[in-house]
């Protein structure tokens, strides 16, 4: 089974940043990676440290980095391990999906609302249109349609009347990270998650 961990995510981000320009701080690479300036102070210093990517320090607020040919390598193997965990989050999210809505169909619930509407979401459509549920909202941002569905506002998902809410989407830090949701969400009793680690049970 394919696997990445997050810091290794973080890593690859800068790598490819630094391929492209030098220019880079502590809090620069904390907004592009959306970490904390001490965990992008951390990365930064042990990818120095082993010789991934060499920096120069012009002044106190100017520090150049420049990847090396170890770092190179390292981006290379890093590329390689993302599209295999990709393949792999895929073809999981497809086979959880599935037995979610499994789940829900058998359990007599008849509909399903999404909260979010990306590639996670088209996935669990799938497994919705195979076990004959019946899409009944969408919430999500920076869409107005889903699939021919008009989408919501996320902040509306709690108002929702579907007799089940399934969460479509992630942490692409952690994309199979147990039970996600956006901090300004709130967990409802009839939420359903793709990724969990005992089965989900409907009562």
């Amino acid at each position: 089974m394919a696997n990445i961990e997050k810091n290794e995510l973080l890593e690859l981000e800068i790598l490819k940043h630094v391929e492209q320009t030098q220019r880079l701080n502590n809090r620069m690479a904390a907004t592009k990676l959306g970490c904390s300036v001490k965990l992008a102070h951390e990365l930064l210093k042990k990818m120095v440290d082993r010789g991934l990517l060499h920096v120069t320090k012009l002044h106190s607020r100017r520090w150049d980095y420049f990847i090396t040919p170890h770092g190179i390598a390292e981006k290379a193997r890093l590329t390689y391990e993302f599209i295999d965990f990709s393949m792999h989050f895929y073809n999981e999210a497809r086979k959880q999906s599935s037995r979610v809505c499994r789940d829900i169909a058998e359990s007599d619930k008849k509909t399903v609302a999404l909260l979010g509407c990306g590639d996670l979401a088209e996935i669990a459509y799938l497994g919705i249109k195979e076990w004959g549920l019946e899409l009944a909202d969408i919430y999500c941002e920076g869409k107005e349609d889903f699939l021919g569905h008009k989408v919501r506002p996320m902040s509306e998902v709690k108002d929702s009347n579907a007799d089940a809410i399934l969460i479509c989407i992630y942490d692409r830090k952690n994309p199979m990270a147990i039970n996600y949701l956006p901090e300004n969400i709130s967990k409802l009793p009839n939420m359903y998650w793709i990724f969990k680690e005992h089965r989900n049970k409907i009562s």
